[in-house]
């Protein structure tokens, strides 16, 4: 089947090339929406019109419809198509919007006439004349004027004193002036076509004023008048202005009406797809449209919200400004969709911008609440009633949160991988057309999967981005790492798999942040996880694009060479199936090979000990625990007394075992936690409690150890006393 997305052809092309910014075409071959027979049709009922009467055509339809087209179309037609046995006729244009405000249109269109005429026939050099006389004769109160001689009807305003004002003038014989005009018609015989577009865009007094010079010159002879306007507008203002039957006012002036067309809605969403592709999409790659997703999205909205011609051109220009700001950042048809609210729904548009809570993010287990029900309830009521199932089915797919039926897209990290607008992450973009302050770019996060190839780019990037605050408080890196993870099952090839497992088991222990900082996160779900568990499922992701028999040997690799023993740790951790079930059930390696990897991996930690920055390494007490768990048991313990044989190692180790937690008091604030406990099975607690007394009271524990010192102390005593330090 055709994609809707990607079916343009040549001629659509060339067509849509034409078709520039609300500028009408001029040419049929340009025609996309099927104006071009209508208006061929017309053309020849003008020309082969042989009665030498004034006739008034009318060619009704909505504002934007292609109105404008149509006349330009009649005009070639009119021209490319005369026959030998008739000329076609002289065409006079005339807009009366141009002049709207300035002066009375009763004149300006009498002098449009006067000039003209002469200059497109030479017979008509002796009417320019006439029409100058008869203008002066009118002067500014044509529309009065008819009114008071009975031309429109007898609807006449305050003719008496029209007639007053036009006696105090020069008195000229108007009925005369206007049989000359008709005899010199009638001698010319040469038919004269005037064109009067944009009527529908007159004030409501112009719009009627209009009409009535129409009325007053319309019985002149081989002249025929085509009228483009909105039929329902004119009537309106019509009515406003004078109190009049709108309808029937038009009826006393045009003897032919004529109704754009409908265009047929495949018609418009196939030339909306064709554009948006062709002038919008073209700054892509074609794999970064998800024609599914667009089709789903985007071929009802369309349906519903592009009744006209003019609509292509509104949403294609408004696209054409504003993508290209945000392209590669944010979900291409999500942004047509909601750009598409903005144009044509703009309440709805600010529901969305000013609610993002009630949109964003995944429907809570326990379903909408009351309140969100009747949110979405009232926003939905609030549309016009042919609008709101198709809005509804559109909204649901923007926004998996407030569908009736899922159409989810996958989780979350597959939102964010697709940069849709229902992930929190993402959806400010869409509104401010700039990324957040300190937030991530997907180019970036691009940019250090291409750096994957090459270590030494892959480990700048990450350590520099460590040193950047991203939104949330987060480091930049830990975003990154977190992005990265959305594109591991699709996006990164399957010779840097091994390569992004190695590099991050060798550099990972230096991106890891302060313990606490984890857990003050206020978004939910996997935000909550820490750095070290972050890096640990973008390893085990990374491991299931491999073949079972080539895990080992990566993972050999990367931990006999690397040094992120945190991470290699919280990895060894989650692929034992006898302590976590965070594998799914799935085993991403043997039993006997991940024995083999522990023992590596102590035998590391055994090397890395002996030097002094071992005390300084990140969630150490978790290495020693796990050290001991499958390794020699005895060996933490001894390393540990080694290091506590001097006061500073002991006040150093104390540190590395004191924690924060959150206390729930007036406010949220970090509280420290040292038990004595976690510490019996590397050290003999009761001498160190005997050390430490006497360095407090003598003040020779440095500032930077009293924490965890005088923590210590405390929770020593509290058990002393049989009491639970954890306790709150």
């Amino acid at each position: 089947m055709e994609d809707p997305l990607n079916n343009c052809n040549a001629a659509s092309r060339a067509a849509m090339t034409a078709l520039s910014a609300d500028r009408p075409c001029t040419d049929p071959k340009d025609d996309l929406f099927g104006h071009a027979p209508f208006a061929r049709h017309l053309a020849k009922s003008i020309r082969c019109h042989r009665g030498g009467d004034g006739l008034v055509i009318a060619l009704h339809g909505l504002w934007g419809s292609g109105k404008t087209t149509i006349l330009n179309y009649v005009c070639h037609y009119l021209e490319a198509e005369k026959t030998e046995d008739a000329d076609p006729p002289v065409v006079v244009h005339f807009n009366p919007w141009w002049f709207s405000g300035r002066e009375d249109l009763a004149q300006t269109f009498l002098r449009q006439l006067q000039a003209a005429l002469p200059a497109k026939n030479a017979k008509f050099k002796r009417l320019g004349e006439l029409l100058d006389k008869y203008g002066e004769s009118l002067g500014g109160f044509v529309g009065a004027a008819v009114d008071a001689t009975g031309m429109t009807g007898g609807y006449a305003k305050d003719a008496g004193k029209t007639v007053g004002r036009m006696l105090q003038r020069k008195p000229k014989d108007v009925p005369a002036l206007k049989a000359q005009i008709a005899d010199e018609l009638r001698e010319a015989k040469v038919r004269i076509l005037v064109i009067i577009d944009d009527i529908d865009r007159l004030d409501h007094d112009e719009v009627r004023q209009l009409f009535t010079v129409i009325k007053a010159l319309a019985d002149f002879p081989f002249v025929t008048y085509l009228l483009a306007f909105d039929r329902k507008a004119a009537v309106q203002a019509i009515e406003r202005d004078s109190g009049l039957p709108g309808a029937r006012y038009l009826e006393k002036i045009i003897q032919v009406p004529f109704e754009i067309p409908l265009i047929d809605r495949t018609t418009l969403r196939d030339v909306v797809l064709r554009r948006l592709d062709e002038e919008v999409l073209n700054c892509v790659p074609d794999d970064a449209v998800d024609q599914g997703h667009g089709a789903a999205v985007l071929v009802g909205g369309i349906e519903r919200l592009v009744c006209v011609p003019r609509d292509v051109i509104r949403l294609v220009n408004t696209l054409s400004v504003t993508f290209p700001a945000v392209a590669g950042e944010v979900n291409p048809v999500d942004f047509i969709a909601i750009e598409m609210l903005r144009v044509f729904l703009p309440e709805l548009y600010d529901t969305i911008r000013l609610n993002e809570e009630k949109f964003t993010g995944s429907r809570a287990a326990s379903g909408a609440t009351s309140v969100e029900n009747e949110f979405h309830e009232r926003w939905a009521s609030e549309l016009p009633e042919p609008l709101r199932d198709g809005m509804r089915e559109m909204m649901g797919r923007l926004f998996p949160k407030i569908a009736a039926v899922s159409h989810s897209g996958g989780p979350p990290s597959q939102w964010r991988r697709d940069l849709r607008i229902c992930h929190p992450e993402l959806f400010h973009m869409y509104f401010r057309l700039s990324l957040l302050p300190g937030a991530v770019s997907h180019g970036e996060v691009m940019a250090l999967i291409a750096a994957i190839a090459t270590p030494e780019n892959f480990k700048g990037i990450l350590l520099r981005a460590k040193e950047e605050t991203a939104l949330g408080g987060i480091s930049k890196s830990r975003a990154l790492i977190k992005r990265v993870g959305d594109h591991v099952a699709s996006d990164i090839t399957e010779g840097d798999v091994p390569r992004l497992i190695a590099q991050v088991l060798d550099i990972g222990d230096e991106l890891i942040g302060p313990e606490l900082a984890h857990r003050v996160l206020l978004s939910e779900g996997e935000e909550r996880m820490s750095d070290e568990v972050l890096m640990r499922d973008l390893v085990c992701r990374s491991l299931k694009r491999m073949k079972m028999e080539d895990r080992p040997g990566v993972l050999f690799q990367a931990i006999e060479h690397g040094h992120a023993l945190v991470i290699q740790e919280y990895v060894l951790h989650e692929l034992d199936p006898a302590t976590t079930s965070g594998a799914g059930g799935e085993a991403l390696i043997g039993t006997d090979d991940l024995e083999r990897l522990k023992k590596l991996w102590c035998g590391r930690v055994q090397a890395l000990s002996a030097q002094r920055v071992f005390l300084t390494r990140p969630r150490l007490p978790g290495t020693l625990a796990s050290w001991g768990q499958w390794g020699d048991a005895a060996a933490p313990r001894g390393w540990c007394e080694a290091v506590a044989s001097t006061d500073e190692g002991l006040l150093a180790l104390l540190m590395q075992f004191l924690r924060h937690d959150l206390a729930l008091e007036d406010r949220v604030r970090p509280c420290p936690r040292l038990n004595p406990r976690s510490l019996e099975p590397y050290l003999d607690t009761r001498l160190c409690f005997d050390r430490l007394l006497p360095l407090r009271d003598r003040g020779a524990i440095p500032s930077e150890f009293q924490p965890a010192a005088n923590q210590f102390i405390l929770e020593y005593e509290l058990l002393a006393q049989g009491k639970n330090p954890d306790a709150p």
